[in-house]
């Protein structure tokens, strides 16, 4: 299978997940399955972010990105943490090829525009992927790991929210599954409970009453927008999991269905 992974940022963070999430990635390419990994890096962004005396600021759980936000988030997500997720995996005995969306133009992104909305500045949304650097990597073996900045029209990088970016490229491939790897291991209601599954028409009502709130909001609405094309399952896991919802291995997290 073609299997997209987007990793959330507590994996990124903490060393203990990160090494067990590499080590089920480098399992699953192993066991023949192309695996190919996203990230974002959000804490750490914001981190850097405030040891420079730049404020963060989001709207709608996306971050407002001027130049010297987008500035240090090309170096931290396409940098440092990219850099870090590839020697995770390569220390697992599995290749791994770090880049990001402007590499091979990759995925080249355009600036949302319209709909009264506010201008968060460099914040684009994918218009076209371009597979084949992708392709290479499967076909020597290796899982490529890709940072969510990208180009815009003007050669200019933009940040994208990491799980639009991994809807694109699920959709692009396309990808058999597409799993997000959060750290709170699935969708849970008004009551925290966990909801085992999610209809793709309940999610703008579950966001109108406050069911979900501020990063769970996009992560939704791409699961939405995935559902629309190519992909057909997609799954919300925590990160110790992703090798056994893969493997059919019990339930785990929340399904997303159409």
């Amino acid at each position: 299978m073609k299997l997209v992974v987007k990793a959330g940022g507590q994996a990124a963070d903490d060393a203990k997940v990160r090494r067990g999430l590499a080590r089920q990635i480098a399992a699953l390419r192993r066991s023949g399955h192309d695996v190919l990994m996203v990230h974002g890096g959000g804490k750490r962004l914001t981190e850097a972010l405030a040891r420079l005396g730049i404020p963060t600021e989001f709207e709608n759980g996306l971050r407002v990105t001027d130049q010297a936000t987008r500035d240090v988030a090309v170096m931290v997500l396409a940098g440092i943490v990219n850099k870090e997720w590839v020697a995770e995996i390569e220390g697992q005995g599995q290749a791994a090829l770090g880049v990001c969306g402007g590499d091979g133009r990759l995925v080249e992104v355009r600036k949302p525009t319209g709909g009264g909305r506010r201008d968060l500045g460099y914040v684009g949304r994918p218009s076209r992927v371009n597979t084949g650097l992708l392709e290479m990597a499967f076909a020597r073996r290796m899982v490529p790991v890709v940072a969510s900045v990208a180009l815009g029209p003007r050669g200019e990088y933009y940040n994208v929210n990491a799980d639009d970016f991994a809807v694109a490229l699920a959709n692009a491939l396309p990808a058999d599954r597409l799993i997000y790897v959060t750290e709170s291991g699935g969708v849970w209601d008004a009551e925290q409970r966990l909801l085992r599954e999610v209809r793709v028409n309940a999610i703008r009502p579950m966001i109108r009453k406050g069911i979900v709130r501020n990063g769970m909001i996009p992560k939704l609405l791409s699961c939405a927008k995935a559902l629309r094309g190519p992909v057909t399952e997609i799954d919300m896991v925590a990160p110790e999991a992703l090798l056994r919802v893969i493997e059919g291995r019990g339930e785990h997290g929340t399904r997303i269905v159409k």
